[in-house]
């Protein structure tokens, strides 16, 4: 997958990463520890935006049996490749941990979808169904595995069961990720905006700040999110899908021991007592608030699924902007000479991010190939023809 095009002199050229989120931080990481001298470029603050706002989800057999829709074109790429980021999770972890010295909240002890009407029985048995032609593990709980399971769960019919499925402490990830990346050397310039690429001689050769000063680069990678960067392909054209959230005061035995994908909620506790529950989804908004009504229906939906949280408060309510491409799965490599893609991680930009990362560092010449990600090229079909 290295392409030395990208690149003229690793041990003398400067990667610049644009996007202090997920993907941003998780490449500056991975390329610093290989040896190239990065500088990451963050309008706000490293570890904010999305990934400050997510769920933290780690949920690839889920997310792939149930959010994927079957007839994509790269319905099975994704599969693939998201299962390949899973199992990098434990070592990433793992390092972070030692590196930066703080507990990332990092668990893969699965993920449940419990079934309390009949139509959810059907919704079920066709995500079964698509988990088993995709190759995914799971499996099923009856009424009873599943009150042995999740005893605060409302009474249910059964539930799905992805075991390999996890989650992080987004929040901590993002601060781990900042730390350690600065421990590698990256260079971290926060508060200031990209206004432009540099080009010269028919490859990007760095981006010009918010106040004029430029800042060259053998590579620019971007992985800003649906931040828009002027004179950027439009292939990386990212729409805003808003996600609303709350966070209730709630610790176990009330707090679900998995996470918790229902059908219309998705419960996820965090080190502590704050229990997260989301998501709304509402494509092409930008407002970064929430609303009333829509913190309503998740307080609704949070509490049906677990009747002990009626006593619990709900300590924060929170807005993220996910990150969609024109089709919806994200976009990695080379996109023209000197400039990288990788984002558009979506519903699961944090699941994705090292492999993401690793995928950077093969085309950089630094790491080994990573063929799964190859499908998800900025210059695939899905991307080119599509009109937005």
């Amino acid at each position: 997958m290295s392409d030395t095009s990208i690149i003229a002199d690793q041990a003398a050229g400067r990667i610049v990463v644009i996007g202090g989120g997920a993907s941003g931080l998780s490449c500056a990481w991975r390329l610093a520890g290989a040896g190239l001298k990065v500088t990451l470029i963050e309008a706000g603050e490293p570890g904010g935006g999305a990934l400050h706002a997510s769920g933290g989800m780690l949920a690839a057999g889920f997310e792939s049996a149930v959010e994927l829709q079957p007839d994509h074109l790269l319905a099975s790429a994704f599969v693939r490749f998201a299962e390949a980021a899973s199992d990098l999770w434990p070592g990433w972890a793992e390092r972070l941990q030692a590196e930066s010295g703080r507990a990332l909240g990092y668990e893969r002890r699965g993920s449940i979808i419990p079934i309390f009407t009949a139509e959810e029985s059907e919704r079920a048995a066709a995500a079964m169904d698509r988990a088993r032609a995709l190759g995914i593990e799971t499996s099923r709980y009856d009424a009873a595995a599943l009150h042995e399971a999740e005893p605060s769960l409302a009474r249910a019919l059964g539930a799905i069961v992805f075991p390999r499925d996890g989650q992080v402490d987004n929040r901590a990830l993002g601060k781990a990720l900042t730390e350690a990346a600065r421990g590698r050397g990256v260079d971290i310039i926060k508060g200031r905006s990209v206004t432009g690429l540099e080009r010269s001689a028919g490859r990007v050769t760095g981006v010009t700040l918010d106040l004029g000063d430029p800042v060259d680069a053998e590579a620019v990678i971007l992985a800003s999110g649906t931040g828009a960067i002027s004179g950027a392909p439009p292939v990386m054209a990212m729409e805003p899908v808003k996600g609303q959230m709350i966070a209730f005061a709630a610790a176990r035995p009330v707090a679900p021991a998995h996470v918790v994908r229902g059908f219309s909620i998705y419960l996820a506790a965090k080190p502590g007592t704050r229990l997260v529950a989301g998501a709304t989804s509402e494509p092409g908004v930008e407002d970064p608030g929430t609303d009333d009504e829509a913190i309503a229906r998740l307080t609704a939906a949070a509490r049906a699924a677990i009747p002990g949280l009626v006593a619990a408060p709900v300590m924060e309510r929170w807005a993220g902007l996910r990150p969609r491409t024109a089709d919806s799965m994200p976009v990695i490599g080379e996109v023209e000479p000197g400039l990288l893609a990788a984002g558009g991680g979506y519903r699961n930009g944090v699941l994705l991010a090292p492999a993401i990362a690793e995928a950077l560092a093969a085309y950089l010449g630094v790491g080994e190939d990573w063929p799964s990600a190859a499908p998800f090229s900025p210059r695939r079909p899905g991307l080119t023809g599509a009109e937005r």
